[in-house]
């Protein structure tokens, strides 16, 4: 079975939309991006895209590749007193040489829309992690006695993913660069959730037949933008996400969901 993405985005919005009809003004989000990453291009306008087919307000603070920290910091720091700005999106990863930790830490938690701050004193969880989750909820996937094996432990996906999963009482194997036995974490999964942005790490030897895999890797090759997931898997699998398609919309429908909570509670 295919697990688009694309249904499981189209109830969020629609549900959204009913919670928008309450609103004074429309929320607004602002996107902090620094260089020409080609996944973060993609993902920001993919953003505008949908703020403007929802009628939310928009926009992006552009810098160049070799802007300073403290540009960053001032950014977000006129955004965080701005009245008007429901969520604050800094697009990862930050230039070689900024601060990432200390940047995103100065993002009000009540318009940390990307989760960074959840299960601290933030309020939204991580799009990824959640979104993967709804993928799952939405085609029906039983979790209970699942063996689920997460590759990558990010602050985007893997770390707070993990966390979403304790809180269902469900404990994952995690994976990293330092993991030397791979493929024999793999083959013990049930789900399987890649999250590296190394491009087909994931081979059909690695996986087993009734798994179910989802891609939440996000890497350029050849001036497409591909997964973790060799697509050869698929055949072999139970159930995927695809990649592009799959993953990727869901996780902008869940950045928006968190504004337009963000605006609820303003």
């Amino acid at each position: 079975m295919i697990l688009y993405g694309k249904p499981v985005a189209e109830k969020i919005y629609e549900t959204m939309q009913k919670e928008m009809e309450g609103l004074k003004d429309r929320p607004f989000l602002a996107i902090v991006l620094v260089g020409e990453n080609p996944a973060s291009l993609a993902y920001v306008k993919l953003k505008e895209k949908i703020a403007e087919k929802l009628n939310i307000g928009f926009k992006l603070y552009h810098l160049p590749e070799f802007s300073s920290q403290e540009s960053v910091e001032k950014i977000i720091s006129e955004l965080n007193e701005n009245k008007y700005v429901n969520g604050i999106v800094v697009q990862l990863p930050l230039p070689e040489g900024m601060e990432t930790e200390k940047i995103i830490g100065l993002i009000n938690p009540k318009k940390d829309t990307d989760g960074f701050a959840y299960q601290g004193i933030g309020e939204f969880p991580a799009p990824t992690a959640q979104a993967i989750l709804d993928i799952l909820n939405f085609y029906k996937i039983d979790l209970e006695g699942k063996k689920f094996v997460i590759i990558g432990h990010g602050r985007l996906v893997g770390q707070p993913l993990e966390r979403l999963l304790l809180k269902r009482h469900i404990t994952a194997s995690i994976c990293d660069s330092k993991t030397t036995n791979l493929k024999e974490k793999t083959l013990l999964a049930d789900i399987l959730i890649s999250a590296t942005g190394v491009p087909g790490l994931i081979q059909p030897d690695m996986v087993k037949p009734d798994a179910i895999v989802i891609d939440a890797g996000t890497a350029e090759v050849g001036g497409k933008m591909v997964g973790d997931i060799s697509p050869e898997v698929y055949e072999k699998v139970a159930s995927f996400t695809p990649n592009p398609g799959g993953v990727g919309p869901v996780t902008v429908a869940e950045l928006f969901k968190n504004l337009v909570d963000a605006s609820n509670e303003k």
